[in-house]
């Protein structure tokens, strides 16, 4: 079972997707799928200022990150929805293939 704030992204997001068609905007997949794309890239932008700023010594607001994470999970999960990805499972599989990499890797530096 989905975790209750992916169901609430997923009405929100179709909102949104309505609310811009009806002002003539994201109208086919296509668009879709750019916006998408381009919004994960501004958050992680977003989300890079943050810790830059704490890399040169600067106060910044541990909401503020934890805000720009969860917006990148929620344009994340919107987009492998949209490309009717379950994400879950694919970031199963994939730590799955990370860690059986990472094992070769350390048998071979135990060696």
């Amino acid at each position: 079972m989905k975790p209750n704030w992916q169901l609430r992204a997923k009405g929100v997001h179709e909102r949104f997707l309505k609310l811009a068609q009806s002002k003539g905007g994201l109208t086919t997949d296509r668009e879709v799928l750019y916006f998408l794309a381009l919004a994960i890239c501004g958050e992680a932008g977003e989300l890079a200022n943050l810790v830059k700023k704490m890399w040169r010594g600067d106060d910044v607001d541990v909401a503020q990150i934890r805000d720009e994470i969860a917006d990148l999970r929620i344009y994340l999960e919107h987009l492998s929805r949209h490309l009717q990805i379950d994400l879950d499972s694919a970031c199963d599989q994939k730590l799955d293939e990370v860690a059986d990499r990472l094992a070769l890797k350390e048998m071979k530096d135990s060696a």
